[in-house]
């Protein structure tokens, strides 16, 4: 008859301290990454936060400097609520209509102050003295940046590949696809398509 042996104290005791020692190894990286990540929402958020506050702002007709709060955009439903009123991180003040909440700390964004600023016939939201993603200023550096081009020229635009799937930008409200920048007459130019409809915005 074979004898069936067990594995002894030692044994065990030694899977356990590899166990632990890998745990002691990975638990850091995955809260290190899982960081990251909810960082990478919070800008995302933000950015959203942000042409949604341009938006209110065009439609308001906003004429000098004006400081709204996220809360505005909620109960104005520019926005989404993360959340519902007396949840948890949802109470107080502002909040009747739901909060928006902060994935790094799971804390409400509702009474975080937005600049909105008029410039021409545009409006730039900031959040912390930081202009938003979509603003106009930003629009051809952005897109650049993307096609690592450090100068349009006439002979010579910054394009994207035919049939890439990476030149979507959230620009105003609305999902464009970028085509590239072409230098027309000394200005820097981004060529839009959405909805099959060309748009040239100028940006000296």
């Amino acid at each position: 008859m074979r004898n069936k042996k067990g594995f002894t104290l030692t044994e065990i005791l030694i899977v356990i301290v590899i166990i632990g020692i890998v745990l002691a190894i990975s638990i850091p990286s995955i809260i290190a990454i899982r960081n990251r990540i909810n960082e990478r929402l919070l800008q995302s958020k933000i950015d959203t936060i942000l042409v949604a506050a341009e938006l209110y702002g065009r439609d308001k007709g906003f004429t000098q400097d004006t400081i709204i709060h996220v809360y505005t955009l909620v109960e104005s439903n520019y926005i989404e609520e993360d959340t519902k009123q007396n949840t948890t991180n949802c109470t107080g003040d502002h909040t009747s209509d739901g909060c928006v909440l902060n994935p790094v700390d799971d804390t409400s964004l509702n009474d975080k102050p937005i600049l909105i600023k008029r410039k021409g016939n545009s409006y730039v939201a900031i959040w912390d003295g930081k202009e938003g993603s979509s603003s106009e200023k930003e629009l051809v550096k952005d897109v650049k940046e993307r096609l690592e081009c450090t100068e349009a020229t006439p002979e010579k635009p910054c394009l994207y590949p035919k049939d890439s799937v990476n030149n979507y930008l959230y620009y105003s409200g609305i999902m464009w696809r970028i085509l590239g920048v072409y230098n027309i007459d000394g200005i820097e130019v981004v060529k839009m398509i959405t909805d099959d409809n060309v748009v040239w915005e100028l940006k000296s």
